[in-house]
């Protein structure tokens, strides 16, 4: 009985070895494209939409679902991308299969890229000036090509803040406006070049502008009303 036993044992354990063999030997998903290699298609794709020199841009494609099953392509996979504008986050990439199965997939890549950006070290009130040292220098991970963050300290120059910001707040484009040269009711110096000559007024200025805005003066020695330019502090250029 115990030979029988023995021998039962071997046979059975011979089997299980050869059937698990024959399953190793077996693809899982034979005939079956791989998912990960049509993600992989959708991110190279994209990739060569890019310039070349945006090196720190992460490209990611969001996972599909796993009960696609598509058949396996026999020659390259076919993937095109349109140009993403910088505002997009996310772009959809076609990828298909032109033989021997004829089948084509969108496959939705995500953008982010690494950014330097301008992060206020104190609060701000309305009105106030930025300077080099209100600010630090930071590096974050961005959704999209484009920042609507400041990134450098030259790009303050001349910028007056348009409302409070927090301390800790990253700077922004549109947070910040153009310096007021001129205030409305202020003083001004009229400015005109007549044949070469420059000759100068007394005005009063009847609204706001900054550098090269227009603004309407009174000129307080004739008393009309004229329309010039913001030239520097206090002073409208205008024409004879």
């Amino acid at each position: 009985m115990s030979v029988n036993l023995l021998t039962l044992f071997t046979v059975t354990g011979a089997a299980l070895l050869a059937s698990g063999a024959s399953a190793q030997a077996m693809p899982v998903e034979d005939g079956v494209q791989s998912l990960v290699l049509v993600q992989r298609a959708a991110v190279s794709a994209l990739r060569r939409q890019l310039d070349p020199a945006l090196l720190k841009v992460e490209l990611s494609a969001a996972d599909l679902d796993a009960r696609l099953r598509l058949a396996a392509c026999g020659v390259p996979l076919d993937a095109s991308a349109a140009m993403p504008r910088g505002s997009q986050t996310r772009v959809l990439v076609r990828v298909a299969c032109k033989s021997p199965a004829n089948w084509n997939v969108n496959v939705p890549v995500d953008i982010r890229r690494e950014a330097t950006l301008l992060v206020l070290r104190r609060a701000m009130a309305r009105g106030e000036t930025i300077g080099a040292g209100d600010v630090s220098v930071q590096t974050r991970v961005l959704a999209g090509l484009a920042s609507p963050y400041v990134s450098q300290v030259a790009e303050l120059s001349g910028r007056v803040t348009r409302r409070p910001l927090a301390e800790g707040t990253a700077v922004t484009a549109d947070a910040m406006t153009a310096a007021l040269l001129i205030h409305r009711g202020q003083s001004v110096t009229l400015a005109a070049v007549t044949a070469g000559i420059e000759v100068r007024a007394p005005g009063l200025a009847m609204g706001d502008a900054a550098a090269n805005q227009r603004v309407r003066v009174q000129n307080l020695n004739s008393l009309k009303i004229v329309e010039g330019v913001a030239d520097t502090d206090g002073v409208v250029r205008v024409s004879p």
